[in-house]
């Protein structure tokens, strides 16, 4: 009986233990791309990438390949990034607006612009907090 009884209070321990501990999430990066009058981009490509900085180390980053990161904006001209680590990023955005022709074909009308730097960190807990807003207009 006492064997057993340890099992039984040696598995509830292990159990509790296992799923009591929170998985860390890295930063998240939204960006909201909108234009100049404030109507959303959706389509723009939206590119982000660490910063050299001033002192261009040559690779400082950890894993630079994850970390080099280009989506495209939804309709809402909303794109979204999920990183590991702490960064100060570039964030490039390219929009072409599209039109219509006289035959009704859809033309690329212009091509937009936009940059930002962005720093975004890691925190240690799963929370709202660890996700950074950011807004892009381009021109």
């Amino acid at each position: 009986m006492k064997p057993t009884l340890n099992y039984i209070v040696l598995t509830l321990v292990t159990v509790v233990f296992f799923f009591s501990c929170a998985k860390d999430r890295g930063p998240r990066l939204v960006v909201n791309v909108i234009e100049e009058d404030g109507t959303p981009a959706p389509g723009a490509t939206v590119h982000a990438w660490p910063t050299d900085g001033p002192f261009e180390c040559g690779s400082c980053i950890v894993d630079e390949k994850k970390m080099d990161q280009t989506t495209t904006a939804d309709a809402a001209g909303v794109a979204t990034f999920d990183f590991k680590y702490s960064v100060v990023l570039d964030v490039e955005v390219v929009y072409y607006k599209q039109g219509v022709d006289s035959f009704l074909q859809p033309i690329i009308t212009d091509t937009l612009y936009g940059k930002k730097v962005v720093k975004i960190e890691e925190k240690r807990q799963r929370s709202r907090k660890n996700t950074y807003q950011e807004t892009v207009i381009v021109k």
